[in-house]
């Protein structure tokens, strides 16, 4: 088959290096951390370029043979560490390591004058602006809570930026074209699925695993200004069947958040997202190149971006469960000069970093008396993606599953794969 190809563009033009190596990480390794800024090192072979000096813009693509167009987006930041040498006296190699302008906003002092309470997406999109790193504010949440007036006072730009990240449950974080972007705590409600894995798309190196990483059930939020020097005041929440089931597990967050009820929200966000342990799914690997792989798959998971919601079903057996939403947090990708290019996708589940439900978002699908007759819908704080036609769909059936196993008294067009 035809496989993708690196492209490498200094300042808009391509260069006539091969790339004998590259290494380029996105997004962030858990669901629970602020996004790094995206990185590449890339090891060329051919004479560099007099336009790849440090601070000069750099572009990764993936040429695809089976479409038009310049490509995907894999990378897009600024060098910061130029090596070169020799394999012969004929042969030269260069190295180049550049790193996404959510550096940037670390090394930019900003804030002349104190700025004003306002919401987080606010705030966040005022240091980004302030830092002159290339954004879109279209992409961009304008945030859910109000937080305090502040004096900058000669502050990184990503110091700012990240306090009212924390504060508003959101992060800061790097487009695959490069722009620097917020998205707030509600920034996942009502999305749609992205891609779906089928069990003949699934890697055998996937592995699922659980545990009290995480957890919090047990909540505490201060916010406002401390009064006569004494503490913040603060709200607090809890979980008590998930305490019953698990223990105590506490979490207290130091905010900068204006009003009691936001304080309020935030705690119980952290709870709705934290007070039961998650499944994690994790060496989602895909070998781009491999036979099995074809082009409408190649080319769906080089679309993919940050927040996007996959559908991974046909689990193989033993998993927990037979299929499971997650979101993209962000990826690990190696491209070989010899042909290989692999794709490890780092993934959440649904509800850690999914808001809580709205009635009016909540799919017409889902019926009350199918879900759990024990629930109130105040007490439901995750309602994954409402599938038509699920009771029906073989694709949810594992992978290891075999039509001599069944009981031989059903019929072939009768089997739906769903239990009795």
């Amino acid at each position: 088959m035809s496989l993708p190809s690196a492209v490498v563009l200094i300042e808009g033009v391509a260069v006539e290096c091969n790339v004998l190596h590259a290494v380029i990480r996105h997004g962030r390794d858990d669901a629970t951390s602020q996004p790094e800024a995206d990185a590449a090192t890339l090891e060329l072979v051919g004479e560099l370029p007099a336009s790849a000096v440090i601070g000069a813009r750099l572009t990764v693509l993936a040429s695809v043979p089976w479409e038009t167009g310049p490509g995907y987006e894999r990378f897009a930041g600024r060098i910061t560490d130029v090596l070169i040498g020799w394999d012969d006296v004929d042969v030269p190699t260069g190295t180049l390591i550049a790193v996404g302008e959510l550096a940037d906003m670390g090394r930019r002092v900003i804030g002349a004058a104190p700025y004003p309470a306002e919401l987080d997406g606010t705030r966040v999109n005022r240091a980004i602006g302030a830092a002159g790193v290339s954004t879109d504010p279209i992409r961009s949440d304008p945030g859910y809570l109000t937080v305090l007036a502040r004096d900058v006072d000669a502050q990184p730009a990503l110091v700012v930026a990240g306090d009212a990240a924390y504060d508003g449950g959101g992060m800061v974080w790097q487009a695959t074209d490069g722009a620097v972007l917020y998205a707030d705590a509600f920034h996942r409600r009502a999305a749609a699925i992205a891609l779906e894995l089928v069990a003949c798309d699934l890697p055998l190196s996937l592995t699922w695993s659980q545990g009290l990483e995480g957890l919090a059930n047990d909540v505490s939020v201060r916010y406002g200004i401390a009064v006569g020097g004494g503490d913040q005041p603060e709200v607090t929440a809890d979980d008590p069947s998930s305490i019953a089931a698990y223990g105590t597990h506490a979490a207290s967050l130091t905010t900068r958040i204006e009003a009691e009820s936001d304080a309020q929200e935030r705690a119980n966000l952290i709870l709705a997202r934290q007070a039961a342990p998650a499944w994690v799914l994790s060496s989602l690997a895909f070998e781009l190149t491999s036979p099995g792989i074809g082009f409408a798959l190649t080319s769906a998971l080089l679309r993919l971006e940050m927040h996007d919601l996959l559908n991974v079903t046909g689990m193989p057996a033993g998993a927990p469960m037979p299929g499971a939403f997650v979101f993209v947090e962000g990826w690990s990708e190696t491209i070989d000069g010899t042909g290989a290019w692999r794709l490890e996708l780092l993934v959440s589940d649904y509800c850690r970093t999914a808001p809580a439900p709205q009635w009016d978002e909540s799919s017409p699908g889902w019926l009350w008396d199918t879900i759990d007759p024990a629930l109130t819908w105040d007490s439901v704080t995750c309602l994954p993606p409402f599938l038509a036609g699920y009771p029906d769909r073989w694709v949810d059936v594992p992978s290891s599953q075999r039509w001599d196993n069944l009981d031989p008294l059903i019929e072939w067009d009768e089997w739906t794969g769903r239990p009795a």
